[in-house]
């Protein structure tokens, strides 16, 4: 079909794109043998399984299953269509991609995304222009009464919005932009007489990266001392939905804040844009922030992937206290996906102080110390509940009990709420804590415990021995193709001479035989990992053949090459040994039937076959080829 990417710059890219560090960009990953290991991007889990490998640029999850090469994981991971997935990564790795002849309406209909990530660089190189140049005095003077020099401004990439109806579209659509683009990422809006007007109008921009670094959208913050007229403009106006841009997925900083957030095990989640750059100046770069919107599912799912550990640095006051019960919400729906919980607490600031005001009163170690002090968020919503009630009464003390345990009923861990009922209720209310869990038995909640059951919980008893369930053989039998296959593989220069007599029939497992057809296909033991992929039969026996290829073998662990040779070539002599006991039990048959029936030659020669087999197996086992 014409307007396709030529197949040979798709295939060259595939090989010379590094997928450690393009995944490296959505979760952690660390050497392990021959590949790198991580959390999976596409399921959350508290032990890495997912696995990526440098040699073929393909990845496996033991976890869920997800398989594919580098292409695949930017499809998945980011919703992409294959010629964007191919198109962002040739971006990023700054590979010139050939085309089949276009016309003008396939040349804008191929690689929307890439298309358009393109304009938003154009619209945030135009932004950082406006502020280094005379224009952006008035930015700049804001940005250093906030504390934040030429440093800040790089490594954020700020930019500045001059108070003109028209500055952005005219230079960009003067540059070749089409105007439809800069209405799609939400950089222009059309004006009453069909023109194109600017969204951003007076304004500080904050360029809104997606954890590769793309721009995908941009914040504005409102200059003071502008006159607008009777107009008053809003304080922070952010990109509206768009292609690019949806602000339930989108976290502000995370680029510049992934390698912090892990290193930290951390991270604080701000409500702006300027906290977070304030907190990374105090030495707190594991700082990111939502983009107008409470903290979401998508927003934890996405920093699951770095951290459990999840501290709100909300702004003291009602809608801070809101966003946290919201926030806490969203880690409720998380866990009940099947996801491990987040440990969810909240920083407390001093009332009518944000992050940045925090910085600025403290410093760098009193905000450090801050952060230790953060209380886990059940706790500080009950205080919340309580220091909006009524305590000199009676009423309003009863009142005040029922709220905290509307939200201590909601903390699922038993231990949790039995300690927080005396701690957090009981003891700050001045009640006692049998009234406590009476009230809470009224409203559904159970804080009373049975004698033994807390210290058993989450366990099983031991199974007696007696009772161990046998080995099943098939089982047995399975894991030995499996490992033999990933010694060919991944260790071909290691195996043994008998290696050669393997055929299809050595393999009883329906996917084993397939990958080995495919292996035979490819050139036999040996050949490349891509070249059995090319080989396969389907997906389903590709996936099986990547999870092969990154599997650990346990043999890797041995410190001397000749250790993992003879691990090589037990396995490989044992699934051999396996296929001539088959043939000799089949033999033995034939012979028990032709003894019968009173051949005497063929008698002898079954037996001169058998004695053969029986070699072939004493060798096998002293470790001999048997070729």
């Amino acid at each position: 079909m014409a307007g396709r990417i030529l197949k040979e710059d798709i295939d060259a890219l595939r090989q010379q794109a590094d997928i450690v560090a393009v995944i490296g960009d959505y979760t952690t990953l660390r050497r392990a043998g021959k590949s790198f290991k991580g959390l999976c991007p596409f399921h959350t889990e508290r032990t890495p399984s997912f696995t990526c490998t440098p040699d073929g640029n393909f990845f496996h999850c033991f976890g869920c299953g997800a398989s594919g090469d580098i292409y695949d994981f930017l499809q998945r991971v980011e919703g992409m269509d294959f010629p964007e997935a191919v198109e962002t990564l040739a971006r990023r790795s700054g590979f010139p991609l050939r085309y089949e002849q276009l016309s003008n309406r396939e040349r804008r209909a191929i690689g929307e995304r890439s298309r358009l990530v393109a304009v938003s660089h154009l619209a945030r190189d135009h932004f950082v222009r406006r502020l280094l140049g005379e224009e952006g005095t008035a930015a700049r003077e804001y940005l250093k009464s906030r504390g934040f020099g030429r440093a800040e401004a790089d490594a954020f990439q700020l930019g500045f919005a001059p108070e003109a109806w028209d500055d952005l579209s005219r230079a960009l659509v003067a540059d070749g932009v089409e105007a439809e683009d800069l209405l799609a990422i939400g950089v222009s809006v059309r004006n009453d007489r069909g023109g194109l007007r600017d969204r951003f109008r007076g304004r500080v921009i904050f360029p809104i990266h997606d954890p590769g670094g793309d721009v995908i959208g941009f914040g504005g913050r409102v200059l003071p001392g502008i006159d607008f007229g009777d107009f008053e403009p809003p304080k922070y106006l952010n990109s509206p939905e768009t292609p690019l841009y949806r602000k339930s997925r989108v976290l502000y900083g995370v680029p510049q804040a992934r390698a912090e957030i892990v290193a930290r095990d951390q991270v604080l989640i701000c409500e702006g844009y300027t906290d977070v750059i304030a907190l990374h100046q105090a030495g707190f770069a594991n700082a990111v922030a939502t983009c107008g919107t409470a903290v979401g599912v998508e927003h934890l799912r996405a920093l699951a992937r770095y951290t459990k550990r999840v501290v709100l640095a909300f702004d003291a006051d009602r809608a801070g206290t809101q966003a946290a019960e919201r926030a806490w919400e969203a880690v409720r729906e998380l866990a009940g996906t099947g996801t491990t919980a987040l440990d969810l607490s909240v920083l407390p600031l001093p009332e009518g102080r944000d992050p940045a005001d925090l910085v600025g009163d403290v410093g760098a170690d009193g905000l450090r110390e801050a952060v230790g002090t953060a209380r886990p968020v059940v706790p500080f919503l009950i205080a919340a509940r309580r220091a909006q009630a009524d305590l000199t009464s009676e009423q309003g003390r009863v009142a005040a009990l029922r709220e905290a345990l509307t939200v201590l009923g909601q903390e699922p861990d038993p231990e949790l709420r039995r300690g927080w009922a005396r701690s957090e209720v009981a003891r700050p209310l001045g009640v006692a804590y049998d009234l406590v869990v009476a009230t809470a038995a009224r409203q559904g909640i159970r804080l009373d415990t049975v004698e033994g059951v807390a210290s058993t919980r989450g366990q099983r008893a031991p199974r007696p021995a007696a009772q161990a369930a046998p080995a099943d053989p098939a089982v047995a039998d399975a894991r030995l193709e499996r490992a033999v296959l990933r010694a060919v593989l991944q260790t071909p220069d290691l195996l043994p001479p008998a290696a050669g007599t393997l055929q299809v029939d050595s393999f009883h497992h329906p996917s084993a035989a397939a990958v080995w057809r495919a292996v035979a296909a490819a050139g036999g033991p040996g050949a490349s990992g891509d070249a059995v992929l090319a080989a396969a039969e389907d997906d389903l026996v590709r996936d099986v053949v990547r999870g092969l290829l990154l599997e650990p073998d346990p043999a890797d662990s041995a410190e001397e090459p000749e250790l993992r040779r003879r691990a090589a070539t037990d396995l490989v002599h044992r699934l051999v040994a396996r296929g001539l006991v088959a043939e000799e039990q089949a033999l033995r048959e034939r012979l028990s039937a032709v003894d019968a029936a009173g051949a005497p030659e063929e008698v002898l020669r079954l037996q001169g076959e058998l004695q053969e087999l029986a070699a072939r197996r004493r060798a096998l086992r002293d470790g001999e080829d048997a070729g």
